[in-house]
Parts: structure tokens; C-alpha cells; sequence
């Protein structure tokens, strides 16, 4: 199922507010890590910038 962009903020921010510090960092992490994903795959549509992905670098939750 794919929701629109204003619909999946909207749920994310209400998801977000029941989280404990912990979990919502958590749950950052893994977006951030499924964005860099995307980012990823639709490289690999384009010749000219698949020789360019790397693997994508690990980042701490912006939650600290």
C-alpha cells in the first residue's frame, strides 16, 4: 500500500507521539536506513551512477 506523502507524515508523527525515547530513535534509525534503500535502488536504474554506490554509511539516531 502506498499513501500519499502528506498521509505517511501524518501517520508517522502520530506513531511517533506513543514511542518511548528509545523505540523512536530506533524507529529513525530504520527509516533513515529504508530511505538510503530507495535512494540506492533508484541509482541502480541509471547506468551511469550505479558504478557509484557504495555501501551506505552508518548513522546514529538523530535522537540522542
Amino acid at each position: 500500500m502506498r499513501l500519499p506523502t502528506k498521509q505517511l507524515i501524518n501517520k508517522i508523527e502520530t506513531l511517533s507521539k506513543d514511542l518511548p525515547h528509545d523505540q523512536l530513535s530506533n524507529f529513525l534509525d530504520i527509516i533513515n536506513a529504508m530511505t538510503a534503500l530507495v535512494e540506492d535502488a533508484s541509482e541502480l536504474g541509471n547506468p551511469d551512477s550505479a558504478a557509484k554506490i557504495k555501501e551506505a554509511p552508518v548513522i546514529g539516531s538523530v535522537m540522542h
